[in-house]
């Protein structure tokens, strides 16, 4: 039987709009206002639930009930008022959980290009002519002149220049590459990047976190793990 030898080319980008870093800010900003906007919505909720509850707890002492039965009644209108609000709120609560989830999809591609301020770099002035100029005058450069270009692209902000430099010393052998690209692009587009990054974070801790009180208000009960882990990420990218 002929064996199929196993494929390491390394998968495409997933598919999407590649988003600027304005936009996915002001995402990232959207969908922590809806995300929270879902929460305030949800406690107005609970509050007609519990309050219902109550209603049924005061009655049956109004009726001379002992106290545990009366904690029964409120459990049970509770518990059946909780099906009737979540069955009646179902269209609205999935409304905003399917805005922040949709957010959370469109930023796939974006995470992939800002992987990195290197991967943000090298396309920097791509198909210019700016950028094709420089990557023609340096293809000969020794590395005194790329370390002089690698400086003067950090002190003028010119991320054209920068591009162009990374494109010719990663042809290099590694051991003969006069600069680190990894430095030269952080310090160029790093602060990009990383803007970026937090942002992509923050949209999907919003849609992780909508989901979590979406199913916490479902099931009526606190779910100590998913808060533990969504903790655990706000503090990760904090």
């Amino acid at each position: 039987m002929t064996q199929t030898a196993p494929n390491d080319t390394p998968p495409l980008p997933p598919p999407g709009k590649l988003l600027a870093s304005a936009e996915i800010i002001s995402l990232a900003d959207h969908a922590t206002k809806r995300a929270a906007k879902l929460g305030t919505v949800i406690d107005g909720l609970e509050a007609g639930i519990a309050s219902r509850g109550e209603d049924a707890a005061k009655s049956a002492a109004a009726a001379g009930f002992p106290p545990e039965d009366q904690a029964s009644a409120a459990r049970k209108v509770a518990a059946k008022a909780r099906g009737e609000v979540a069955a009646n709120s179902e269209d609205t609560r999935w409304g905003y959980i399917k805005e922040v989830n949709a957010a959370a999809e469109s930023v796939a591609l974006t995470a992939t290009l800002f992987a990195s301020p290197q991967a943000v770099l090298v396309r920097a002035g791509l198909g210019t002519p700016e950028r094709t100029n420089y990557q023609a005058q340096l293809s000969g450069a020794g590395n005194a002149e790329l370390r002089n270009m690698a400086a003067f692209a950090v002190a003028t902000s010119n991320k054209s220049l920068g591009a162009a430099i990374v494109a010719v010393v990663d042809r290099m052998p590694r051991r003969d590459r006069p600069l680190s690209t990894a430095e030269l692009a952080d310090r160029l587009v790093g602060d990009e990047t990383r803007a970026v990054q937090d942002a992509i974070a923050k949209i999907k801790l919003a849609a992780q976190s909508a989901l979590n009180i979406n199913r916490e208000f479902q099931a009526g009960r606190r779910d100590p793990l998913a808060r533990v882990k969504l903790a655990l990420n706000k503090k990760e990218n904090a």
